[in-house]
């Protein structure tokens, strides 16, 4: 029972954090370190949300002043890929080598949006647009002892880039370069197979990064610049149990520190003066709860609930949702060495009131977000 659920709950799971807080993406997992033996595993998601809004228009160059303007759907949908392989060294110590993307953000506004219209050139097409891009690669070290407690430690590597266009702040661009940078995992576990049992609790470093960048406005040329931003630290609370014959209850918490993710380009100043150009006020708390049941010695399904609750507003626009709930349904199939997994979830992004600049606020109403994914996990010896 433990192997098959075990695969149908890493993608429900996984596929929660494809539109939770901030700009989480993967959830940073390390469900693949208590794979048995050495196996490879690959997995692929992909999120189409939907989140627009309405600001009543206060740009004095905007054709639209006065009037109510819709933002359009500002979120793209995205990819969330992972590539893992793991290894027993001995027979207490485990290694695990894993690729994820943690965070992302991509998104344009309408370009009638006011904060798409500059306001020295408001004739010309413009948009409000980011977008953000992290690849990470994290080496994962596991000790056995003899008492069913384990000790998790291991490095990051993680590599950032962005760009963000605010035509309202006088035609402001910003691009950064690529930089890469190191972080650290460290964590705890605790097992009985008997019943299908495990805890873990783990913790991911924040890890910072000297961004080399270009910033460029109609009112103050273009300007190289640097700024240090960071990707905030987190932990991870996972846990599962065999609670009656071929089913197994597991969940997870989530709680990422937002507030340590500041950006703010020395150049930028908001429309009303000076501004941090991406900033949160409030840290994320994300949980998850879900049943499996083995129906066959080859199939197992599961059904998964999330859950995150809404922090304070106004939200950045570069971000403007604020909590979620939602529901997922997966199933793995089980074959002699493989293990393929498929499903696929709901979310109701949070209503969210955001900034909107000149003094007023966006309200972001009725957004939702679908999901799907597959993964395959491969063993082999």
């Amino acid at each position: 029972m433990k192997k098959a659920l075990l695969a149908t709950c890493a993608l429900c799971v996984g596929a929660t954090a494809g539109y939770a807080g901030g700009i989480d993406r993967s959830g940073q997992g390390i469900n693949l370190i208590f794979e048995e033996g050495t196996v490879v595993q690959f997995r692929l998601g992909y999120t189409d949300p939907r989140v627009s809004g309405t600001l009543l228009d206060a740009n004095p160059a905007s054709p639209t002043n006065g009037q109510v303007v819709d933002s359009g759907n500002v979120t793209e949908s995205f990819f969330t890929p992972h590539l893992g392989f793991k290894t027993s060294l001995t027979e207490q110590l485990d290694f695990a080598i894993m690729y994820d993307q943690p965070f992302g953000a991509d998104l344009s506004y309408s370009s009638a949006y006011p904060l798409s219209i500059n306001p020295l050139a408001p004739t010309v097409t413009n948009t409000l647009n980011a977008t953000a891009d992290t690849d990470a690669i994290t080496g994962l070290f596991r000790y056995k002892f003899d008492n069913g407690f384990s000790a998790l430690a291991g490095l990051r590597v993680q590599r950032v880039e962005a760009t963000v266009n605010v035509p309202a702040v006088r035609g402001y661009n910003v691009q950064t370069s690529a930089d890469t940078a190191f972080g650290y995992v460290v964590g705890v576990a605790w097992e009985k197979p008997e019943i299908a049992a495990r805890v873990s609790l783990t913790y991911n470093s924040k890890i910072s990064h000297d961004l080399s960048q270009t910033e460029t406005s109609l009112s103050t040329g273009t300007a190289a610049t640097n700024s240090e931003i960071e990707t905030p630290q987190s932990v991870n609370l996972d846990f599962q149990t065999g609670v009656a014959p071929k089913t197994l209850l597991f969940g997870s918490v989530r709680w990422v520190d937002w507030p340590q993710l500041l950006y703010a380009p020395p150049v930028y100043t908001g429309p009303l003066g000076q501004a941090n150009l991406v900033d949160f006020e409030d840290d994320t708390f994300t949980y998850t709860l879900g049943l499996g049941y083995q129906f066959t010695d080859e199939f197992s399904g599961a059904v998964t609930l999330g859950y995150e609750s809404k922090g304070a507003e106004p939200v950045s626009n570069l971000g403007p949702t604020n909590g979620f709930w939602s529901i997922g349904l997966g199933g793995t199939y089980s074959l002699e060495k493989a293990k393929i997994s498929g499903g696929v979830r709901y979310t109701d992004i949070g209503d969210a009131v955001a900034d909107g600049g000149f003094g007023q606020n966006a309200n972001f109403t009725g957004n939702s977000a679908w999901s799907v994914g597959f993964q395959v996990t491969y063993q082999l010896n």
